[in-house]
C-alpha cells in the first residue's frame, strides 16, 4: 500500500482567493511604503526650504538695526531687543552680527565667516551647515551687509540646531503614515471581504455539484453563474452529457449483452441437463452425437458472441488501440486472403483489392482492428449477401475508401439504418449472429477518425459497407 506523506498545512493550499488576496495586499503595502517614504523626503525638503527662509528673515531683521557713521558700523537696538528679533519657540536660535574684522556688535555665536564674494550684491547671505566638537549639527545663515563701499562690511549669522527640524519632519511623516497605517486595518478587511465575496458564487457551484452526489449526472445551472465562471461551468455541463450519454449506453450495453447470453447458456443448460438424465436412466449408454452437435454449437454460439462483447469493449477503449501509420491496402487484402477459403466452400466468389489499388493508401491507427473490421465485413458478407463479394480501396483526395460489397438482396433504408445499432440482427432467421459486428466496426473506425455507411450495392442492387479514413500522407505534407 503506497504510503502518504504529511498532510500540507492548510496556509500552504492552493487558495484562489489567497492568490488575489495576496497580491492586493503587497500592493497596497509596496504602495503605501512608496507613498510613506516619498512624503518623508517631500516633507524634510519642505521643511528645510520653510526654515531656512526663517533664517533668512531673522537675518534679515538684525540686519536692520545696523548703522554707519563715518563708515564705522554699530547695532542701535539693545540685546533684549535682538534676542526677541530671533525667538523661537521650539529651540533656541543663536546669532551673532560682527564686523569683517572680528568686531562683535553683538550675539555669542562663534563661526566661521563663509568667504567673502565680492561679486556678489551689497546684502547676499550664503546657507551652510556647521558641526562643533561634540555639539549638535547646525543650520546657519551669514548675511554680508556694506551699504557703500566706504562702509565696514558687517556679517549677520543666524544659526539653529537640526534637531527641531528632524522633530517637524517626524511630526509631519507620523501625520502622513498613521493614517495610512490605520486605514491598513479598514483596507484589508475590505479586501477580504470583496474577494470573498466575489468568489461566492464558486463556492456555491462547488457545493452544488457535491449536493448532485456521484451518480447524478444532471446540468449545472448556470442562471447565476459569473460571465467569467459561465464558459467553465457550459463545458463542465456538456462534459456531463457526454459523460451521461455514454453511462447510459455501457448501462444499455450490459443489459442488451446478459440478454443475449441467455440463449446460449439457456441451451447449454437445457441440453446439458438432457445428457445427465439419459446417464442417469442408463449409465452405460454412449453419448448421443447429436446431442453433443447441438451442445458444441449452442456453446461456439456462446464464444462467438463473448469474442464479440471483448471485441466491443475493446474497440471503446482508446488506450488499448494502436497508434501507427500502415497501409491499409495491404490490411485489406490480408483480411480477404483469410476468408478466400470459407468464400470458396460456401460457392461464392470474393474478389479481393485489384493491383489497381492505391499504392500508397496510409492511415494512422491500428491495423490489427482495422483488420478485424474488415473480415468481419467480408464475413456477413459471405452469410447473409449474394453469390459474388468484393473487397476495393479506392483514394479520393485527402480520404482513403474501403467498400466491402455484395450482390444480395437490396435493402431498404430503415434497415441499413438499424445495422449499425449493438446488437440488431435482421429478419434472415439465421441465430449465430450477435448483432455486434458492424458496431464494433463503428467503434473501431470512428476513434481512427473516420466513419462507417451503409448503402445501396452499385445500381440499386446488393448492399455497400463504406469505411472513411483520412489518408495519413496528407496529414502530414
Amino acid at each position: 500500500m503506497p504510503t502518504t506523506g504529511p498532510a500540507t498545512p492548510r496556509w500552504r493550499r492552493a487558495s484562489l482567493w489567497r492568490q488575489l488576496l495576496m497580491p492586493l495586499v503587497g500592493l497596497w503595502v509596496a504602495s503605501a511604503l512608496v507613498a510613506t517614504g516619498a512624503a518623508y523626503w517631500f516633507a524634510g525638503r519642505t521643511t528645510n526650504q520653510s526654515f531656512d527662509r526663517l533664517l533668512s528673515d531673522d537675518a534679515q531683521a538684525l540686519a536692520a538695526q545696523l548703522r554707519w557713521h563715518d563708515g564705522r558700523a554699530r547695532f542701535v537696538a539693545s540685546r533684549e531687543t535682538a534676542d526677541s528679533l530671533v525667538f523661537d519657540s521650539l529651540l533656541r536660535s543663536h546669532y551673532s552680527v560682527r564686523t569683517e574684522d572680528g568686531r562683535t556688535l553683538v550675539g555669542e555665536l562663534t563661526l566661521p565667516l563663509p568667504t567673502p564674494d565680492n561679486t556678489q550684491a551689497p546684502r547676499s547671505q550664503q546657507f551652510f551647515n556647521h558641526q562643533a566638537d561634540g555639539g549638535p549639527m547646525l543650520r546657519a545663515v551669514a548675511l554680508r551687509v556694506r551699504p557703500s563701499a566706504g562702509d565696514e562690511p558687517v556679517w549677520v549669522l543666524v544659526a539653529e540646531s537640526e534637531t527641531k527640524r528632524r522633530q517637524v519632519t517626524n511630526e509631519i511623516a507620523a501625520a502622513i503614515f498613521l493614517p495610512a497605517g490605520l486605514a491598513g486595518f479598514v483596507i484589508i478587511p475590505l479586501l477580504y471581504y470583496g474577494i470573498r465575496r466575489g468568489l461566492a458564487p464558486t463556492r456555491r457551484i462547488s457545493a452544488l455539484v457535491v449536493q448532485q452526489g456521484e451518480h447524478d449526472l444532471s446540468p449545472l445551472n448556470v442562471a447565476e453563474v459569473p460571465e467569467e465562471l459561465r464558459e467553465l461551468v457550459q463545458h463542465t455541463n456538456a462534459l456531463l452529457a457526454r459523460l451521461k450519454a455514454s453511462v447510459d449506453e455501457q448501462r444499455r450495453f450490459v443489459a442488451d449483452a446478459a440478454h443475449q447470453l441467455q440463449t446460449p447458456m439457456a441451451g447449454i443448460r437445457l441440453l446439458v441437463g438432457d445428457m445427465r438424465r439419459m446417464q442417469r436412466a442408463d449409465p452405460s449408454q454412449p453419448m448421443d452425437a447429436e446431442v453433443l452437435a447441438h451442445l458444441d454449437d449452442v456453446a461456439a454460439r456462446g464464444a462467438r458472441m463473448v469474442r464479440q462483447l471483448l471485441a466491443y469493449a475493446r474497440a471503446e477503449d482508446e488506450t488499448l488501440i494502436e497508434d501507427q501509420v500502415f497501409d491499409a491496402t495491404q490490411v485489406a487484402r490480408q483480411a480477404a486472403q483469410r476468408w478466400q477459403a470459407a468464400a470458396d466452400a460456401a460457392g461464392k466468389t470474393l474478389q479481393q483489392p485489384s493491383d489497381a489499388a492505391p499504392a500508397a493508401a496510409m492511415v494512422r491507427g491500428s491495423p490489427t482492428l482495422l483488420g478485424e473490421v474488415v473480415a468481419n465485413l467480408i464475413d456477413n458478407a459471405l452469410r447473409y449477401g449474394g453469390s459474388h463479394v468484393a473487397v476495393d480501396v479506392l483514394a479520393r483526395g485527402a480520404r482513403l475508401h474501403i467498400h466491402v460489397s455484395d450482390d444480395g438482396p437490396a435493402l431498404d433504408a430503415a434497415t441499413r439504418s438499424h445495422m449499425l445499432l449493438p446488437f440488431w440482427r435482421g429478419g434472415h432467421g439465421q441465430p449465430e449472429g450477435s448483432g455486434l459486428g458492424l458496431s464494433i466496426a463503428l467503434r473501431v473506425v470512428e476513434r481512427m477518425g473516420g466513419g462507417l455507411a451503409v448503402r445501396a450495392g452499385p445500381g440499386g442492387s446488393g448492399t455497400c459497407v463504406d469505411i472513411d479514413l483520412p489518408r495519413a500522407t496528407h496529414l502530414h505534407t
